[in-house]
């Protein structure tokens, strides 16, 4: 049933002439009848077709490490593994800058453990692992990144941005026909025997960039 303006106009001086009346007897309590009833409201909205993109994703939010022989008595290792890193690149090839290249970082924070105790970020190392390199031969994976506790030039640890994988040349990538690669890395925690017990986390970052092939490099 649809109302006028009017209608509307007259219903409304009618119920405020019925509260003034009401008014002078005492106030008026609206009264529920029945039970509330609820209607889902839904909806499906289809992606939008776009250029096409370079996007990164993990396949896991976690990773736990476990004791396992270190070797050294006065050394603890904890070994796991990195979740499955998945670059895909949906771009057409005319949308993909000519010497450009893509590539994966990753960084950890420290350790935070019981009360006050910590583990500098140092003492995590990896190991990376190419899963699905594809067949252009233009993926590789990063070298191997030692902790503090080992010795060499590469036992530096995650605190600085460190190669997890990377593409030589995006445009020929896609030009190969391929579309995504993974990879994953062996992670390794290693700290002094007298490390303080409990339960410790830290946040590894993983990151894609994709960058200017330096035209002075050979």
């Amino acid at each position: 049933m649809k109302f006028s303006h009017g209608a509307a106009a007259r219903m409304a001086a009618a119920t405020l002439g019925g509260l003034v009346l009401v008014g002078t007897a005492g106030a008026a309590v609206a009264a529920e009848v029945g039970d509330d009833q609820n209607v889902d409201v839904n909806v499906q909205i289809a992606p939008v077709d776009g250029p096409g993109s370079l996007s990164l994703t993990v396949a896991g939010t976690s990773s736990t490490l476990t004791e396992s022989a270190s070797g050294n008595p006065e050394v603890r290792q904890f070994d796991g593994t990195l979740p499955t890193v998945t670059v895909t690149d949906t771009r057409e090839l005319a949308d993909i800058p000519a010497d450009h290249f893509w590539y994966v970082v990753g960084q950890a924070s420290a350790f935070t453990g019981p009360g006050d105790a910590r583990i500098p970020a140092a003492n995590l190392g990896w190991t990376p692992n190419l899963v699905d390199e594809g067949d252009t031969g233009l993926v590789l994976e990063g070298e191997p990144v030692g902790t503090a506790e080992d010795t060499g030039d590469d036992a530096v640890g995650l605190v600085d941005k460190e190669l997890l994988y990377a593409a030589y040349e995006s445009s020929a990538l896609k030009a190969g026909g391929e579309t995504s690669w993974t990879a994953n890395a062996a992670l390794v925690l290693k700290t002094d025997a007298g490390v303080t017990p409990g339960a410790y986390s830290s946040k590894l970052t993983l990151s894609l960039f994709e960058d200017a092939v330096d035209p002075g490099q050979p």
